[in-house]
């Protein structure tokens, strides 16, 4: 559905199924789903959700719900007149599903400054989503290291065993590691601070099962993506230290996760690139990026003293 169609479509149904009126739309982005903002007396996110990302769209708005209902900071949902937390936009190529969210006002918060208290807020959300009762997806091996070396494979890529041998010794490293419920996307970027200092999780469309050092990884990873600086190392060992003291205080981790944290940085490359593949197609990198990845890895395994 064009987006100026779901524009104009937006505000009867905003109007009859949630009471809002006399809002202003303003498109925002757009990836699985299209996401608005809506602007009247108060603020409002609106996120039109297409038919092949309904089931995510759901189990999502299923956490938000689980969470909020339990006093843990996530943006507000919405519900319609009837109590529902999502409602259906007819179009001619099917139903989009509509989620409201609060706005909230605030920025991503500096983890330099406030790793204790995202270290204890990430814990506390690890032990709520220990209880969540729906089903998730997990993820292991083939999703972490398989799916980034099939690419691989399938581009011909002529360092293809140096990938190989690293993942398979990364891996061997974290195998013994109990999955759990985890948020799956705990970058920095999807933490919010509002003007009370308080900190907001949002964007539960990737929960999955996993080692929480996945989630805990992905947070207190202060590098480069793309170029490996020695005081970005420090700064990421001092974050993950003050982390664990937050996070220690809610949810007990063993010595073996503790230190698994340069692994799991390393497996998040291999993760984070397959995705990137999937998303833009296989043709979307070349060699020289490849390698580019390839000696970032070895160098921020040299650093971490496990090469």
């Amino acid at each position: 559905m064009e987006r100026s169609a779901i524009l104009a479509a937006l505000p009867t149904l905003l109007r009859e199924q949630y009471g809002l009126e006399e809002l202003s739309l303003r498109f925002l982005r757009e990836g699985g789903s299209q996401t608005f903002l809506a602007e009247g007396r108060t603020r409002f996110f609106v996120k039109v959700i297409g038919p092949a990302f309904a089931a995510t769209a759901r189990q999502s708005v299923s956490i938000m719900r689980y969470l909020e209902e339990r006093g843990f900071p996530v943006p507000q949902t919405v519900l319609t007149r009837s109590g529902e937390a999502m409602t259906a936009l007819p179009t001619d190529d099917g139903n989009r599903l509509v989620t409201v969210q609060a706005f909230i006002e605030g920025d991503e918060p500096d983890l330099t400054k406030r790793a204790e208290d995202v270290g204890a807020l990430v814990g506390r959300l690890h032990n709520l989503l220990a209880q969540f009762p729906g089903e998730v997806t997990e993820h292991g091996k083939p999703f972490f290291i398989g799916r980034y070396l099939d690419f691989l494979r399938r581009k011909g890529y002529p360092r293809l065993g140096e990938y190989e041998k690293l993942g398979e010794r990364l891996w061997r490293r974290v195998e013994d590691q109990c999955p759990a419920v985890c948020h799956g996307d705990l970058h920095r970027g999807n933490l919010l601070e509002d003007g009370d200092g308080r900190i907001f999780v949002l964007d539960f469309d990737t929960v999955c099962r996993a080692p929480v050092l996945f989630d805990v990884s992905v947070m207190c990873d202060m590098t480069d993506y793309f170029h490996l600086r020695e005081a970005d190392i420090d700064t990421a060992a001092a974050v993950y230290e003050r982390f664990l003291a937050g996070y220690g205080g809610v949810r007990m981790l063993d010595p073996a996760e503790c230190r698994s944290f340069c692994d799991w940085v390393a497996i998040r490359h291999f993760q984070l690139q397959a995705t990137i593949l999937e998303i833009h197609g296989i043709d979307c990198i070349g060699e020289r990026f490849l390698d580019a990845q390839l000696d970032w890895l070895d160098g921020w395994m040299r650093a971490a003293g496990t090469e």
